[in-house]
């Protein structure tokens, strides 16, 4: 499904989320998702639902996550989202602000962002009105509004603080792992998203990223996950 509006109805969601419409207007009427009634008929704003899957992204059931990352026909995958330029194992900084300074830093040696002070700013914007931390030691970065121009194509830097950052989690508990997503729209934020939580869905995935040495060691996780078909892609033509 092409998105051409940020508005969907409840049919439109429903085609891109690959969900029954009465399952779309059950979730919206118990408030279970994001929609706004007007008059008889339901909007749903692709932002809201971003929000949405950001807070639930824990407990988001795999089928769920699994239909929306169906919807794409051209899905890459982790392990080329996810280069070994694009991780970073050992976080210097002591609080959030300086997290987003240095994700955006190593956005930028990686050569995949076009305007360093911009990103930085739209991260903290997005995180005045909302942290980022989903909880269980995680957090997902990303600027409020996705832009063309932010990003040259779609990637997902990693990030570990050994010591864990107070993040403002809904947990309580300090963040341990960033995934800052960089996408140059909100359809494809939400795949990315999606991924994301297929690869936190994992078990044992956290345990093993928290205790690797080299971003190889990364890489190769992601691999092994790919040749066990975890994650539905289809290479790019």
């Amino acid at each position: 499904m092409h998105i051409k509006t940020k508005i969907l109805t409840t049919q439109e969601l429903a085609d891109y989320m690959k969900l029954n419409e009465k399952t779309i207007l059950k979730m919206a009427q118990k408030g279970e998702l994001p929609g706004v009634k007007v008059g008889s008929q339901w909007r749903f704003h692709l932002e809201a639902i971003d929000q949405y899957l950001q807070k639930n992204i824990m407990n988001t059931p795999e089928e769920e996550l699994d239909s929306i990352l169906s919807t794409s026909n051209h899905l890459i995958p982790l392990s080329r989202l996810m280069d070994k330029p694009l991780i970073k194992l050992d976080l210097k900084a002591k609080n959030k602000d300086e997290v987003l300074s240095e994700m955006v830093e190593l956005a930028n040696v990686a050569g995949i962002i076009n305007d360093r002070k911009k990103l930085l700013e739209e991260l903290k914007s997005r995180e005045k009105m909302l942290s980022t931390a989903v909880g269980n030691g995680i957090a997902i970065p990303h600027p409020r509004k996705s832009n063309p121009l932010l990003f040259k194509n779609p990637n997902i830097l990693m990030a570990r603080s050994v010591k864990g950052i107070d993040y403002q989690a809904p947990d309580n508990k300090n963040v341990y792992l960033f995934f800052m997503i960089c996408a140059p729209n909100m359809v494809v934020h939400l795949r990315l998203l999606a991924q994301i939580s297929k690869l936190l869905h994992v078990e044992g995935v956290i345990d093993r990223i928290m205790k690797v040495s080299k971003s190889d060691e990364i890489m190769r996780l992601l691999l092994e996950l790919e040749r066990k078909q975890l994650f539905p892609w289809e290479e790019f033509k």
